[in-house]
């Protein structure tokens, strides 16, 4: 009898292995090491987040929700949203609720790119947005920051000599990870 072994996609076996994971391995294993490494803070959960996760078992919150979460979360978020921002968002249309960070980059970059497409990512960066552009069957073009003045700054002429017909998304953290460049309004104008 044959076995089964349908391997894995060419899109999923090009992706390497996190550095940042590799290192995280080693560091697991050394006693006092904080575990700042994830995002991951190394407190413990405040006590009124327990006991709202307690009173959600208890009120019955334990199967699943619409696809794009609760609507009662969803306008919550939008309300914030409008509060920080001043711009109103329909929670129904325009907020989905994801388990994780890398969940909704993943799912967001999915919905913009095609095979063939270009994304256009500022480096250095957390890896996991390449990777997914890379899952997609599409390219990440990388732009490196420069260092202008002490500080470090979009290098404009670049991003413009790397856009292409192809280009349908450019991926920037701000702040950046692990720079801590932060994008100014002017940048944003641009």
């Amino acid at each position: 009898m044959k076995a089964l072994d349908p391997g894995l996609a060419r899109s999923a076996l090009g992706v390497s292995q996190s550095r940042i994971r590799e290192l995280a391995d080693i560091a697991m294993s050394m006693p006092g090491v904080l575990r700042l490494y994830f995002g991951e803070s190394n407190l413990p959960t405040p006590q009124f987040i327990k006991d709202a996760a307690i009173r959600a078992l208890e009120e019955g919150y334990t199967f699943y929700t619409e696809n794009a979460g609760l609507p009662s979360l969803r306008a919550a978020i939008a309300r914030k949203y409008a509060e920080i921002h001043g711009v109103g968002l329909d929670p129904a249309s325009r907020i989905a609720v994801t388990a994780s960070g890398v969940q909704a980059l993943n799912v967001s970059i999915r919905t913009i790119l095609d095979p063939g497409d270009e994304a256009i990512v500022f480096t250095p960066a957390w890896p996991n947005g390449s990777a997914i552009v890379g899952m997609c069957s599409a390219r990440a073009l990388q732009i490196p920051h420069s260092l202008v003045d002490g500080r470090y700054a979009i290098d404009f002429d670049a991003l413009e000599a790397a856009l292409s017909p192809r280009t349908r998304l450019l991926l920037y953290t701000s702040p950046s990870n692990p720079l801590g460049w932060v994008a100014t309004g002017a940048d944003q104008d641009r």
